[in-house]
């Protein structure tokens, strides 16, 4: 059998490599600010938030930070732990309290206290082992949604303990519009250190694409225009872990066939696969909601216009809601919704930095005409009124 595969895991969303190509100006300002932390030296909390559209490196950006850190304090002595939570997975303050014990490998019995309790709990643990952590809460967009209290009680903790805070904290999130729906108070707390990391051009995604196949693949497998086109398909989406997706697809078509190069053609093939045009079924899957929120997106885009801010879709929403009878949600509900069809390829979210006005959220539809698409939208929810 042609071997295609070195290490074929190094194409992996889970794999953080020993470097980020063209990332290295957001991985030094993390280490600035944390330049305290790492040194055991710091007298405050720091609290950093990393934004960023799907495929831009956060979390990996911060995983592998959160890594060097680490050996960095080890080497000046100081105990620093590195905890990641995706707010994904652990949905609630007290399941991501419970994850950190276990990271921790604390012998602390989360049962039965309050989470504030429980928190302090962690608090007295870390300054009893003389400990420093870092807490990484990824996605904590959905954390906020639900209404949990955990980024409130982090903000509170440097006031209520006489010694210096063991905690810091960095917040990672596609939306940064989210904090705006916490207490001014918490707000300002977290605001402080904004890292945004913008979408990669082709030229990056070419680098990033170049990296990863040293590691990945068996020399001389990968040719050079296959190399291009993945970049310049990506580089529509300004999405690295989407360019990692057809390049181990690509992969595995070229094993299929036993051929020794993965070809423009297992290009192609790879970047189908991923996200084939949205058909008739693939709507009927969606919820009523999602639909909706489809709908106005494509009368949003009617004009002309590329995009849509998040903020006018939420508007555009609630009078196709009126006009379809249904109760708009919440806008943290919304949101949700967004995400999504952001993560079923069906549209693109692409957070901006506009200076003064702060960061805003613009949703585009990438993979079919709004003509059509509000076609066939209007036909299924007419059905269903029936």
């Amino acid at each position: 059998m042609v071997r295609v595969f070195k290490a074929e895991e190094k194409l992996s969303p889970d794999y953080i490599p020993s470097r980020l190509p063209h990332r290295d100006a957001e991985f030094r300002l993390l280490k600035t600010f944390f330049s305290g932390v790492i040194s055991g030296s710091s007298t405050i909390s720091t609290r950093v938030i990393v934004t960023g559209s799907v495929g831009t490196g956060k979390s990996a950006l911060v995983k592998l930070f959160g890594a060097t850190a680490e050996e960095e304090a080890r080497r000046s002595g100081v105990n620093l732990r590195f905890l990641y939570v995706n707010c994904r997975i652990s949905r609630s303050t007290f399941l991501i309290l419970s994850r950190l014990i276990e990271q921790l490998r604390a012998r602390i019995g989360a049962r039965g206290f309050a989470n504030e309790e429980l928190l302090h709990r962690i608090l007295n643990y870390l300054e009893l082992k003389d400990i420093y952590a870092i807490i990484a809460l990824d996605e904590v967009d959905l954390l906020i949604s639900r209404g949990e209290d955990l980024l409130y009680l982090l903000s509170r903790i440097g006031e209520e303990r006489e010694r210096p805070p063991r905690i810091s904290t960095i917040l990672i999130t596609r939306n940064p519009e989210i904090f705006d729906l916490l207490d001014e108070s918490t707000r300002s707390s977290l605001l402080g250190n904004i890292i945004h990391l913008s979408e990669y051009d082709s030229g990056q995604l070419y680098d990033i694409l170049k990296f990863r196949a040293e590691e990945a693949l068996m020399p001389g497998v990968l040719l050079e225009e296959s190399l291009r086109l993945i970049a310049d398909l990506a580089g529509e989406r300004g999405d690295a872990r989407y360019a990692l997706d057809i390049l181990w697809r690509a992969g595995k078509y070229a094993e299929a066939e036993s051929s020794r190069v993965i070809a423009p053609e297992h290009v192609r093939k790879a970047a189908a696969s991923i996200y084939p045009a949205i058909r008739r079924e693939h709507l009927e899957f969606l919820s009523q909601h999602e639909r909706l929120i489809l709908l106005a997106l494509t009368r949003g885009l009617q004009g002309g216009q590329a995009y849509v801010t998040a903020a006018d879709l939420y508007q555009n929403y609630q009078l196709v809601c009126e006009e379809y009878s249904a109760e708009p949600r919440a806008y943290t509900s919304f949101w949700e919704h967004l995400q999504r069809l952001d993560d079923l390829g069906i549209i693109r979210i692409n957070v901006r930095s506009e200076g003064a006005k702060g960061r805003r959220s613009y949703v585009s539809l990438p993979g079919i005409p709004a003509t059509i698409l509000q076609a066939e939208l209007e036909s299924i929810l007419r059905r269903r009124q029936l």
